[in-house]
C-alpha cells in the first residue's frame, strides 16, 4: 500500500473510532436505568429511547481493545514495512507505557479517592489497603471484590497492561509461526483462562473473573495487529474483511447474543459457548470496521478535506484516555443533583456529557499531556508520515 500524496500525521480515522467509543461508554455510565427515572408524561418516549440506545455503549470496550492493538504493533509493522528489521525491546517498551499511561491513572485514582473521602466514604479497614495495592499494581481485574471497586472503570486498564506484557509473546508466536497459528494460540487461551476460571472454582470456591480477565480479549487484541499489517500491506487478505455490512452483521449478532445470555441456564454447554463467541464476535466487527476506515481515510487525505463529524469525534479521541479516566467521577457527582430521577436523563444531554467532556479537556493539559512522550523530529525519515500514530490508549468500560 503506497502512502498518499498528501501525508497527514495522524490517523484520523482511529481518533475518531476512540472518540465514538468514549461517548458510548460515557452514555453507558450516566444514563440510569429501571422505571423509576422514566416520567409517566410526553418525556417517557425520549427517556426509555435514551436507556436503549446508552445501554449498548458498554460494547466501545472491545472497539478500544481492537484500536490498542492496531496502536501498539504499529511500530513494528512501520519498521518493517521499510524494510527494516523491527527491533522492540522489553525495557523501553515498559518505560514508554509506564511515563504515557501510568502517571495519569494515579492523578485519576487520586481524584476518586479524595472525592470519596470527602462524601465520607472511605473506612481504613484491612481491605481497603489490599484494594489500594491492588489498583496500585493494576490486578484488581484478577479478583472479583476489587474489580469494580474505587472507579468501575478501571479494570479495563488492568487487562491493558496485561496485554502489553503478552505482546512480546505474540510477536514471537506471529514471527514464528505466523498469523494463523497465532489467532488460533489466542482463541486457545481465551477458552484455557474459562476452563481455568471452572476449576478454581470447583476446587476452591473461588469466582475468577472470566471477562475481566486479559486472555479472555487476547484475541480481540490482536485483531487490532492484524489491521495494521493490513494498512502496509505486509499481508495479503480477502477483500471481505473491509466489507462494513458483514462488520455490521457480526456486532449486531454479538450484540444479540449478549442481550439473550442472561436468559441462557447456567452451567450449561450452550451458556459457556455462547459467552466465548460473544467477544469474539465484537471483535472482528470492529475489525472489519477499522479496516474500513482506514481505507477510507486515504481518499480524505488525497482530497485534503476531512468530514466534519469524523473531525469532531477525532478530536475527542484524542483525549479519550483522560474521558475514561474521570468521566464516572463527573457522573457520579451528577447524580447527587439530580431530582427528581427521570430529570437525570435529560441533564446527561444538556449538563453531564459537555461538563464531563470539558473536565476531561481540563485533565488532558494539565494530568496526561505533560507525561506525553515527546519524539524527536527526523529530517531524512524515509517512513509514510501519513502512518504516524499517538502512543496507544487504554480503554475502560465496566458491563
Amino acid at each position: 500500500m503506497s502512502a498518499p500524496p498528501n501525508p497527514a500525521p495522524r490517523l484520523r480515522s482511529i481518533d475518531a473510532l476512540r472518540g465514538i467509543a468514549a461517548l458510548g461508554v460515557v452514555l453507558y455510565h450516566a444514563v440510569e436505568r429501571g422505571e423509576n427515572v422514566v416520567p409517566n408524561n410526553l418525556f417517557a418516549y425520549p427517556v426509555r429511547a435514551l436507556q436503549f440506545v446508552s445501554s449498548f455503549g458498554y460494547i466501545g470496550v472491545f472497539l478500544f481493545f481492537v484500536i490498542s492493538g492496531f496502536c501498539i504493533h504499529l511500530q513494528w509493522a512501520r519498521a518493517r514495512a521499510t524494510g527494516v528489521e523491527p527491533d522492540i525491546r522489553f525495557g523501553p517498551f515498559w518505560k514508554r507505557r509506564l511515563r504515557r499511561l501510568y502517571p495519569p491513572y494515579i492523578i485519576a485514582l487520586a481524584l476518586f479517592l479524595l472525592v470519596a473521602y470527602s462524601y465520607g466514604e472511605i473506612n481504613l479497614t484491612h481491605f481497603f489497603f489490599y484494594d489500594i495495592g491492588m489498583h496500585l499494581l493494576m490486578l484488581h481485574n484478577l479478583d472479583p471484590h476489587t474489580c469494580y471497586t474505587i472507579n468501575g472503570v478501571f479494570w479495563t486498564l488492568a487487562i491493558e497492561e496485561q496485554l502489553y506484557l503478552a505482546y512480546f509473546l505474540l510477536l514471537f508466536v506471529r514471527i514464528r509461526w505466523g498469523w494463523r497459528v497465532t489467532i488460533a494460540v489466542c482463541l486457545g487461551a481465551r477458552v484455557a483462562w474459562m476452563l481455568l476460571s471452572h476449576l478454581v472454582w470447583l476446587k476452591f470456591g473461588y469466582g475468577l473473573p472470566v471477562p475481566e480477565g486479559a486472555l479472555s480479549h487476547w484475541f480481540t487484541w490482536a485483531l487490532g495487529a492484524i489491521g495494521v499489517e493490513m494498512m502496509f500491506g505486509l499481508i495479503q487478505t480477502p477483500r471481505w474483511l473491509r466489507d462494513l455490512r458483514l462488520g455490521a452483521l457480526l456486532t449486531i449478532a454479538g450484540t444479540v447474543l449478549s442481550y439473550y445470555l442472561h436468559f441462557i441456564p447456567k452451567d450449561t454447554f450452550v451458556k459457556d459457548f455462547a459467552w466465548f463467541l460473544v467477544h469474539p464476535l465484537w471483535g472482528l466487527g470492529f475489525f472489519i470496521l477499522i479496516n474500513r476506515l482506514v481505507l477510507a481515510e486515504q481518499s480524505w487525505i488525497r482530497r485534503t478535506r476531512v468530514p466534519s463529524v469524523v473531525s469532531v469525534l477525532a478530536t475527542i479521541g484524542i483525549f479519550s484516555y483522560s474521558l475514561y479516566l474521570t468521566h464516572e467521577l463527573v457522573v457520579i457527582v451528577s447524580w447527587r443533583f439530580t431530582n427528581p430521577a427521570w430529570l437525570q436523563s435529560v441533564n446527561v444531554l444538556l449538563l453531564t456529557l459537555p461538563i464531563t467532556i470539558v473536565f476531561a479537556w481540563i485533565f488532558f493539559w494539565f494530568c496526561e499531556r505533560p507525561f506525553m512522550i515527546r519524539r524527536k523530529a527526523k529530517t531524512a525519515d524515509a517512513r509514510p508520515a501519513w502512518t504516524a500514530m499517538p502512543e496507544s490508549q487504554p480503554s475502560t468500560v465496566s458491563d
